[in-house]
């Protein structure tokens, strides 16, 4: 359902290892893996997360959209808000360019997002 823009996101951002879309309720909904990473249970990340943004949704205050970006080893874990129930994960080298991703995952944001509707 996701493929086709996930390939697009990552043709243009070579660093992204994994992508994929996973529920609040820590359910993947798609992914796909460009590069295995030993020793790393990205469905695991996943529903961790989960957790984290169904608290921060729990928030009043919590923005329309935001991202959090955690650090370790020599990967970059970037997770997005689409929606109230719905986030995007993206697992990539340390070399990524930031802003370059944050571009195209803006760019094919709302795409995303049509497909829950």
């Amino acid at each position: 359902m996701f493929e086709d823009i996930f390939k697009k996101i990552q043709k243009k951002n070579r660093e992204i290892k994994v992508i994929g879309i996973w529920g609040k309720d820590g359910l993947e909904l798609d992914k796909m893996v460009f590069f295995s990473i030993k020793n790393l249970d990205v469905e695991l990340i996943g529903a961790e997360m989960a957790d984290i943004i169904s608290k921060l949704n729990k928030i009043k205050t919590s923005p329309e959209s935001y991202y959090m970006k955690l650090e370790f080893d020599d990967y970059l874990l970037f997770i997005f808000k689409l929606t109230e129930d719905f986030f995007l994960i993206t697992l990539t080298g340390e070399e990524i360019i930031k802003g370059k991703l944050f571009f195209y995952v803006d760019l094919y944001r709302n795409k995303l997002i049509s497909f829950f509707n």
